[in-house]
Order: C-alpha cells, then sequence, then structure tokens
C-alpha cells in the first residue's frame, strides 16, 4: 500500500463519494418511514447538522494536520483514553460498513437479482473493496475521481428523465405527522450518512498541504453538495410516486422504472442500479480503508496489513447479524444513532474541546 499524499481536490472526492456514494441507496427509505413528506427537510435539517461534526474533525486536523484521528486522541487525552475511546468506535464503524453491505446485497435480491444468495453479492462486493482499498489511498483517489463523475451524471438524468410524472401536489402537506416526526428523520440522518464524517478523519492526514490554503472550504462545499443531492431525490421520489413512496426500500429504483420516453428509452433502472451500486462500493471500500488505518495506528503497525481480515469480519457480520431486511430498517432508523452519537459524537466533542483548552494554554504559557 502508497503511503503517500494526495492533493485537496482529490481528499474532496474521497469525501464526496464517501458521504453520498451508499446513503443513495440506504437513506430514502428510513427517512421517508420517519418522516413522511417532511423527509427533504429532516434531510437538511441532518445536513446542518453535519456542518457541526464536520467543524470540530477540521479543527483537530489544522491542529494536528500530520496525524489521523487515532494519534490526535493519543496526543490530547494520552494512551489510556485512547484505547477506551477508539476501539469501540472501531466496532462501530464495522457494524456500519457490515450494513452498507447487507443493504447493497437486499438491493440486489429485492430488485434485480430475486433467485440470487445474499451471500454472492456480499462476497464479491467485499473482494473487490478489499482490493481496491489494499491498493492504497492514491489509487482509490485516482480511480474514483472519474467514477463520482459517472454516478453524478447518472444520477442528475435519472432524476430528470422522469419529469412526466412529477406532480408537485404529492409534497403536500409538508409535515403530515407533525413536527416530531421531521426531529425523527432528523436523527436518523444524524447518524446516517452525517455521523460517518468523523470516520473520514482518519485518513484526513493523507492531503498534501498547500502554503497558505486549507481543505476546509472544499470539504464544507461537498457537504453542501451532498445535502442538495439527497434532498432532491427524496423531493422526485415523492413528487414521482406519490403515497406509493412509503411502501418502498429503494424509491429511487421504482422511479427509474417510470422513465418512459417514447418507445426508445424504457426500463433503464439496471443502469441506475450500477450506478447506486458503484457508490456503495467505494464507500465500502473507503471503510476498510479507513478501518485498517485506525487499527494500524491503535496497534502502532505497518498499514495495510489487516485489510483482508477486516473484510472476511464484516463478511461474516452481514450474514449473520440480521434475518430480514426489516431488522436492518430497525437498527438504521433506531440503533445506529445512538450508537454513534455516544460512541462517536461525544468522544469527538470531548477531544476537540480538549485539545482547543491545551492550544490555548500552550499559547499563553508560550508568550
Amino acid at each position: 500500500m502508497h503511503a503517500g499524499k494526495i492533493s485537496y481536490w482529490q481528499m474532496a472526492v474521497l469525501f464526496q463519494v464517501y458521504i453520498t456514494g451508499s446513503a443513495l441507496i440506504n437513506i430514502q427509505g428510513p427517512l421517508l418511514a420517519a418522516a413522511q413528506n417532511g423527509a427533504w427537510i429532516s434531510l437538511l435539517l441532518a445536513n446542518i447538522a453535519g456542518f457541526f461534526i464536520l467543524f470540530l474533525v477540521l479543527t483537530l486536523h489544522n491542529q494536528f494536520p500530520n496525524e489521523c484521528y487515532v494519534n490526535q486522541v493519543r496526543i490530547t487525552l494520552g494512551s489510556g483514553w485512547t484505547y477506551i475511546t477508539i476501539i469501540p468506535l472501531i466496532l462501530v464503524i464495522l457494524y456500519i460498513n457490515s450494513n452498507i453491505v447487507y443493504g447493497m446485497g437486499q438491493y440486489f435480491t429485492t430488485s434485480m437479482m430475486r433467485e440470487t444468495p445474499l451471500f454472492i453479492f456480499h462476497c464479491l462486493i467485499l473482494i473487490t473493496a478489499g482490493l481496491t482499498a489494499k491498493a492504497g489511498i492514491e489509487v482509490m483517489a485516482r480511480m474514483f475521481h472519474l467514477l463520482m463523475y459517472v454516478l453524478l451524471f447518472i444520477v442528475v438524468i435519472m432524476l430528470i428523465l422522469p419529469y412526466n410524472v412529477y406532480e408537485l401536489g404529492n409534497l403536500l402537506p409538508l409535515a403530515p405527522m407533525g413536527f416530531k416526526s421531521i426531529l425523527h428523520g432528523v436523527y436518523v440522518g444524524f447518524g446516517f450518512p452525517y455521523m460517518d464524517i468523523l470516520f473520514f478523519a482518519m485518513i484526513l492526514y493523507f492531503v498534501k498541504p498547500k502554503q497558505g490554503q486549507t481543505i476546509n472550504k472544499w470539504l464544507y462545499l461537498g457537504l453542501f453538495i451532498n445535502g442538495i443531492i439527497l434532498a432532491l431525490t427524496i423531493l422526485c421520489s415523492i413528487m414521482g410516486l406519490g403515497p406509493l413512496v412509503f411502501l418502498k426500500k429503494f424509491p429511487l429504483h421504482v422511479l427509474a422504472q417510470l422513465i418512459s420516453i417514447g418507445e426508445i428509452v424504457e426500463r433503464v433502472e439496471a443502469i441506475f442500479g450500477i450506478a447506486l451500486i458503484l457508490g456503495s462500493y467505494m464507500k465500502i471500500a473507503l471503510l476498510l480503508f479507513i478501518l485498517d488505518q485506525a487499527i494500524s495506528t491503535l496497534l502502532k503497525v505497518k498499514a495495510s496489513q489487516f485489510i483482508y481480515i477486516i473484510a472476511t469480519i464484516v463478511l461474516f457480520l452481514s450474514l449473520t447479524m440480521y434475518k430480514n431486511e426489516i431488522e436492518l430498517g430497525e437498527s438504521g432508523s433506531i440503533m445506529q444513532s445512538a450508537v454513534t452519537f455516544s460512541f462517536g459524537f461525544l468522544p469527538l466533542l470531548v477531544v476537540a474541546i480538549v485539545a482547543k483548552v491545551k492550544n490555548i494554554k500552550g499559547h499563553q504559557a508560550t508568550s
């Protein structure tokens, strides 16, 4: 694995595919179930919460630009607290990566290849993602750069083509179940995808610094674009499917089935499915790389030694954690946000505050 640095733009591309990729498949169903027509409002509010998480991550990065999150915790809190903080976080990332793999497999078996066993898809995606992660961050940055353009192009086209079935009236009422349902949607969106921003801090130090410039504006812009894209997918799904959208786990796939332009452009949901699978593949590969970085840094050993072991663990977890997609949905809408808040956000907040206080005291002592 190469341990080289990548440019600001390449890091911004990785960040965009990281927070948008698998969310294109997995976020619409849970948000629509939680907030109904107000799901897009919940998404935008959760996106704002994501800006605060990103602010904390970038605050630590700017203070320790050459260290990953594990070493930032070690420098700030000490070795003992590092193990207490990072080990649960590693388990959380394993859990989330397994959820993404299972969600991708469910997309295949419920929407496209219903007779194929689930483990086939899990094995193939993890073998591919593991090999990609093993190649290193420079290879992923170059490869995902092109794939991001392909992904965004297909998504935008798929949202434009069904324009003839869109009805603005389907968006009303905005909050049929009250504002509490919107807050429930914010809770769901906070746990996924926006709490995942913290995990990205494990690899943020790979960015190549430029004199007088920072990565901040690129990542803030990427997060803003992410919010717009995901909100648009929810809005278009509601306008195109109406009340039917609340009964579908993958509404974007159903929306793609409605595309019909004359007798030429029809039944293009398979192309859209490829785009969705690309997004999940890139997110899974990045999470495998992030897990390897976290474990290697925590144990102070050479990186890239654990990727295949991690992929094997994720495979077994994805095949054994849930009996069906209903259990996955309950886990994503209830458990994931609570787990990521407890073992991810709260420690991040503490580390950022302690690091800031130490930095201020250090400046006062030297002045």
